[in-house]
């Protein structure tokens, strides 16, 4: 992704923090007004997760290609690579949560939730607890500590999340656990590996047992969350990358880059190159 690091503002790496830890906090507003340098309205990627959670406030958040309203209790889950913004409102009161990919690897799935104000408490006084743990480095199974205490934090922000469905993924269930695993097989995958087939194999199922999981879970097939992928990544690239179509094409795993051309636009109703030129 180095043609999209080169354009963007800010591409953070949290691993590389004093403290070693692989995690930072910050608070709203104070975050907007410390960050005012780097430019935070203009479309930028990190190579860790990010959790930003809205207490209180109003405005946009802006991933990829899509926009989202602020509202208090907003919670946003920026996965790495996610190509996001805000606009220029900064008035927020709120929690900014930056995670090494080493510290926490799990795949979060969904981009935003919004959790009702009887969850505020409970998630203050996590975010709290992770504030606390924070310096104490030496302490005995401080990196253990903060990784559970992350991983209760977004098992809260599931669990509180009001759009939620009532049969929320669980990794208790199998078809579950294999959902959640073929989406993450296809977020490490997706510019090599393009067929069901391909992704069953490595789950040990066949394609119509990762069907019917996928069908549970999921109101895609399989192959089109497969494509899915494919397509998010070949948008970002013609929109923000000055790679050609060709060296897109070749770069998500296409050996012929008219095929390539077929698949996009047959998916997006745009030639890849006439997508680029809505943009420019």
């Amino acid at each position: 992704m180095n043609e999209l690091k080169d354009i963007f503002c800010r591409y953070d790496m949290v691993c590389d923090n004093p403290s070693g830890v692989g995690l930072e906090l910050y608070h709203m507003p104070e975050f907007f007004k410390e960050m005012k340098g780097m430019e935070t309205e203009a479309m930028h990627l990190h190579g860790f997760y990010e959790i930003i959670w809205f207490e209180e406030g109003s405005g946009t958040h802006f991933i990829d290609f899509s926009q989202y309203p602020i509202v208090p209790g907003s919670v946003f889950f920026i996965s790495p690579g996610q190509i996001h913004s805000f606009d220029m409102k900064h008035d927020q009161k709120g929690i900014v949560l930056k995670i090494c990919t080493e510290l926490f690897d799990d795949f979060i799935g969904e981009a935003d939730y919004v959790i009702p104000e009887s969850c505020n408490a409970g998630l203050s006084q996590l975010f709290r607890a992770i504030e606390e743990e924070l310096p104490k480095t030496d302490s005995l199974g401080h990196r253990e500590a903060l990784k559970a205490l992350v991983k209760l934090l977004v098992i809260n922000i599931k669990r509180g999340n009001e759009n939620g469905s009532p049969n929320a993924l669980t990794p208790l269930r199998p078809s579950h656990k294999a959902f959640l695993k073929f989406r993450q097989l296809i977020e490490e995958n997706y510019c090599r590996l393009h067929t069901v087939k391909d992704y069953a194999s490595r789950l040990n199922v066949s394609t119509k047992t990762l069907t019917l999981y996928v069908k549970e879970c999921s109101q895609y097939s399989p192959l089109q969350l497969i494509n899915n992928r494919i397509i998010l990544e070949s948008k970002r690239l013609l929109r923000y990358s000055v790679l050609s179509v060709k060296e897109i094409a070749f770069r998500l795993g296409f050996e012929d880059p008219s095929y390539f051309a077929k698949f996009f636009k047959r998916l997006v109703k745009q030639s890849p190159a006439d997508y680029r030129e809505s943009f420019q």
